[in-house]
């Protein structure tokens, strides 16, 4: 029998928590009145979502959007994991005006800040936005250069967009966050996303803390909020000592009758995640879309599209499959480069170091990478390799295996060559794009052949294509061929494209609540957006399957619309999968 989910202060805390049931509609006119200016555009409001006829800016609040700025103005802070589509922008660049932040800093990713720029000046025309919301990308402040970034400017306000990009707690960047707001705890933050969770409660624990203080419906220790991931996540947390727990005391969020009277299908897990859903989200200072969501009015369609291959990469598989060997007989022994290959092969490519690397090289390489994971691991102070390596340089550290890998780094250099085998998928892909539609690659080298051979851009790394043309701007005409992890955020496709095609289906749920939001959204006006899946090999049905886990479990613990259990799904079985797919299965 497992261990139970003690009942604690901090769970007795929590459960004393104020709920409320408002879903901020009665505060949409007199915010809308507040925070608007109406001598700067000469539009008026058009259509369902009271959009300016003439810059398309919004020019009525949303009740999410209003209560969401309630909430910060009256606590001074929030957690808003709102779903795509929602507004989310606006609230950000509201947040600083309504609590009159003197140093506010926006956090997003790289690929988002053209888009905001332009969105910041647009909207600037029907609200109070301030001019002083400084911009600053995740990726700029995980650099080493960037180590000091916050101290140095030492923001009244962090508003954090797409905060899921914070969740892993080893990464440089969100040490320095955590940091900052350990050192700082009166600072305010505002945290916005429509994927909050992938896998665990500890994706955003640390999060709610930062937004909501002594509010927060989360425990305020790691140990105890471990304890409560062990119990409610689909799997126990990662990197975690736990094993397994039991729910115990987490059942006192169900009622009763959940209790008493559980429904066939809801296991003490269930009832419990579906409880604690209700606490966090009916939390002052919790905005989410539940009840209060501007439904979607189209259908999603989710179809797999399973094709053959040529004779050589059947021959490549059995190879993979049974010896654990790439095509050019290049040994693996971890099974995650099983899974990398494998989905490489199923789209006819594979990649190789043309030279292999000595012996001595790698494992060289592989005792340094070894002892930089094992200090980032226990540090406090430090976040990234450099770091660990300038600490070994001062001293501070042993430095015999950074100086054993510096002694032979430079005899060898890396050169990744792309090779084709196989243009059974691109094939695949053409045929789909005689109509236009959005493809999703997340292989740039696959990416860059489709776009050559359909005439269609691709838009990589920050929405731009090789000519410099930005995907808002892009033709919707024709199709488009866009990076899954420069594209998947932030975009406004719904106008332009209700067709998608998935090339490598991801694991996370996370990431199909992106890539469908983008044309899934509020604004669409098709009846029905589709989404085909090219379906090659084991690993893409083995990552359908743990999306589907991964979505049902995020619905029931921080109850998020998923929009894959909002999908119908035309799908293979896995007798018919194996039947079909041969040595790709395994």
């Amino acid at each position: 029998m497992n261990e139970a989910v003690r009942f604690t202060p901090e769970l007795e805390r929590i459960l004393a928590l104020p709920r409320r049931s408002a879903d901020g509609a009665e505060l949409v006119e007199p915010l809308t009145e507040l925070l608007s200016v109406t001598d700067r555009c000469p539009g008026k409001p058009s259509g369902p979502y009271s959009l300016c006829d003439v810059c398309g800016a919004p020019m009525r609040l949303r009740p999410a959007q209003a209560l969401a700025l309630h909430d910060i103005g009256t606590l001074v802070g929030a957690f808003c994991p709102l779903d795509v589509g929602q507004g989310k922008t606006l609230i950000t660049l509201l947040a600083p005006y309504v609590l009159d932040a003197q140093r506010p800093l926006l956090l997003l990713p790289a690929n988002l800040v053209q888009k905001t720029n332009r969105e910041r000046e647009v909207l600037a025309r029907h609200w109070l936005i301030p001019a002083n919301i400084r911009l600053l990308s995740y990726e700029m402040l995980g650099r080493v250069q960037a180590a000091h970034e916050l101290e140095l400017y030492r923001p009244d306000l962090v508003l954090a967009d797409e905060v899921h990009r914070l969740k892993n707690r080893r990464a440089a960047v969100t040490r320095r966050v955590s940091r900052f707001m350990h050192d700082h705890p009166e600072t305010r933050f505002v945290a916005m996303s429509g994927t909050i969770m992938r896998k665990s409660l500890l994706d955003f624990g640390h999060i709610v803390r930062w937004s909501l203080k002594d509010g927060a419906p989360i425990p305020k220790t790691d140990v105890e909020l471990e304890e409560w991931a062990a119990a409610l996540d689909e799997r126990a947390p990662s990197g975690s000592d736990l094993r397994r727990y039991e729910p115990g005391a987490l059942l006192h969020f169900c009622t009763p009758e959940e209790i008493a009277k559980p429904a066939n299908d809801v296991t003490p897990v269930i009832a419990a995640r579906r409880g604690f859903q209700r606490r966090l989200v009916e939390t002052p200072g919790v905005v989410a879309t539940i009840g209060n969501a501007e439904r979607v009015s189209c259908s999603i369609y989710v179809r797999a599209i399973t094709y053959n291959v040529a004779s050589v990469t059947e021959r490549h598989f059995a190879k993979l499959r049974r010896e654990w060997l790439t095509p050019d007989d290049w040994p693996l022994s971890q099974a995650v480069d099983i899974w990398r290959h494998a989905r490489e092969l199923a789209l006819g490519l594979h990649y190789v170091w043309d030279p292999r690397p000595p012996e001595a090289w790698r494992n060289a390489r592989r005792a340094w990478s070894a002892f930089v994971r094992e200090v980032l691991g226990r540090s406090r102070t430090l976040d990234s390799e450099l770091q660990v390596a300038q600490a070994c340089d001062a001293g501070k550290l042993d430095n015999t295996t950074l100086e054993a890998w510096r002694a032979i780094k430079d005899s060898f250099t890396p050169n990744t060559v792309p090779v084709w085998h196989d243009d059974s998928a691109l094939a695949v892909c053409l045929d789909w794009m005689r109509k236009p539609g959005i493809v999703w690659t997340e292989h740039a080298f696959f990416a860059e052949r489709l776009a050559t051979m359909s005439g269609c851009p691709y838009f990589g790394a920050k929405g731009l294509a090789a000519d410099g043309s930005f995907i808002d701007d892009a033709d919707s005409k024709r199709s488009a061929i866009v990076s899954v992890d420069a594209n998947r955020e932030g975009r406004n496709l719904q106008t332009k494209w209700h067709r998608n095609l998935v090339v490598s289906p991801p694991e996370g749920a996370d990431i199909w609540q992106q890539m469908i939001g983008r044309t899934h959204r509020t604004g669409q006006s098709a009846d029905e957006v589709t989404v085909d899946v090219l379906l090659g090999c084991a690993e893409h049905a083995n990552a359908w399957r743990k999306a589907i886990a991964s979505a049902k479990a995020i619905r029931d613990t921080t109850g998020a619309e998923q929009k894959l259990l909002l999908a119908d799904v035309e799908w293979p079985t896995d007798e018919e999968i194996e039947r079909f797919f041969g040595a790709r299965w395994g």
